[in-house]
């Protein structure tokens, strides 16, 4: 029995390797009669822009009046905040109930920490009689834990190169573990532009008999305190500098349409332009303006390039940097230093490169402690930008919330 609700997450974040396959979850969920079923769900994968698009969908939702759940990693604040329905985290309370009732059968069967996650989403949201959810693909989507609902639309963003020691070290290889959150007879909607990826999703909802949507090109029209678009002869607005922030924006205004065209939603254009003036923490998140701080949880080259290209001409900045050991640090690194100063640092996890070892051959100061690395970036009176890491930025975030 766990005493306390941290007892609990302490538990569950220690189990995040299994030796099973995720045939056994599925099976396992097949006989308890798959509860998720019952759900009506959006899925989102990709490999950059997933909790963001996210965000827009669940926002859209509740502001058309939907009681809406969501499921994302990782987590920001703290592990409760993975499961929400409006934006609310799952309550301490239901978290440890759900465990204490639990914990031993999901030990004899060696559940993973995102597959407890998962059941326990799945029993909240169907307690509290949620409308729609938007599940988030934890890693790749083939094999994933949320991969085991039956959605009304799959969602991809992007695919690029990340974790290629599990998905593969191709395009077209992660494009194949991506749309593996494709089913049988379902809307696909993506903003990804690569062919080699596109041609995998073809071949896919060939198979399928699903229909693979691709978003239109947009027009951005102004930048003022957000970025107004144009879009399929519409104008909306995000309240964020992030400008990679459109595509994700225009992925969720398109699932929506999609699915208010087959009459499983019917939202009006007013709710979708309302339900985009929201932000997802952690993502290009302005947490101080004087003296002026961003946190971007850029973690690979992509999520790096889109950060640079949110960046302002006009202005100076430094960056303090940390990576996880499995990514491709050194181009991302090498990105930061051609745009401004750049302060190496490091955080504890059993995934962390040593600030010396990410430094390698790079014009970068060196700095262990991450919290002096801030406050030497501070003296500069340059706009301080903390990014390479989600879990690092969640950390960041932490810190200057409390």
């Amino acid at each position: 029995m766990f005493e306390n609700v941290q007892q609990a997450i302490d538990w569950i974040i220690k189990r995040r390797k299994s030796e099973h396959q995720f045939s056994d979850f599925y099976n396992y969920v097949k006989r308890i009669n798959n509860p998720q079923d019952k759900l009506k769900c959006i899925h989102v994968g990709g490999t950059n822009g997933k909790g963001s698009t996210t965000n827009y969908l669940r926002n859209i939702l509740q502001v058309a009046g939907y009681k809406v759940g969501s499921f994302t990693s990782p987590h920001l604040v703290t592990h409760l905040d993975r499961i929400r329905i409006n934006d609310e985290n799952i309550t301490e309370e239901y978290f440890l109930n759900k465990c204490n009732e639990n914990y031993k059968l999901w030990q004899q069967l060696d559940l993973t920490m995102f597959e407890i996650d998962m059941l326990i989403s799945i029993d909240y949201f169907l307690d509290n009689k949620v409308d729609y959810v938007v599940y988030e693909v934890g890693l790749g989507g083939r094999l994933d834990a949320t991969n085991i609902i039956k959605p009304l639309a799959s969602v991809i963003t992007n695919i690029d190169l990340e974790h290629t020691q599990i998905l593969g070290n191709t395009i077209d290889k992660i494009a194949y573990e991506k749309a593996g959150i494709i089913k049988e007879k379902t809307t696909v909607i993506t903003c990804e532009k690569k062919k080699e990826a596109l041609i995998v999703f073809e071949k896919v909802c060939n198979e399928k008999q699903s229909k693979l949507i691709k978003t239109k090109k947009v027009t951005k029209l102004m930048e003022n305190k957000g970025i107004s678009f144009k879009y399929d002869n519409d104008k909306y607005f995000i309240p964020t500098a992030a400008r990679y922030q459109i595509n994700n924006a225009v992925l969720a205004v398109e699932t929506i349409k999609q699915l208010n065209k087959e009459n499983l939603l019917n939202i009006k254009e007013e709710d979708i332009k309302k339900g985009l003036l929201t932000n997802w923490a952690g993502r290009f998140e302005t947490i101080s303006e004087n003296p002026k701080i961003i946190i971007d949880g850029a973690h690979n080259v992509s999520g790096i390039d889109a950060l640079i290209s949110s960046l302002n001409e006009n202005e100076d900045y430094i960056f303090v940097f940390t990576a996880l050991a499995d990514k491709n640090y050194k181009l991302m690194l090498k990105k930061l230093v051609s745009k401004g100063e750049v302060i190496v640092t490091e955080f504890e996890s059993n995934r962390k490169m040593r600030a010396l070892d990410l430094a390698q051959g790079q014009d970068v100061l060196i700095c262990h402690d991450y919290l002096i690395a801030i406050k030497h970036a501070l003296t500069k009176n340059k706009t301080l930008i903390i990014t390479g890491s989600l879990y690092f930025v969640s950390l960041i975030r932490n810190y200057f919330v409390k």
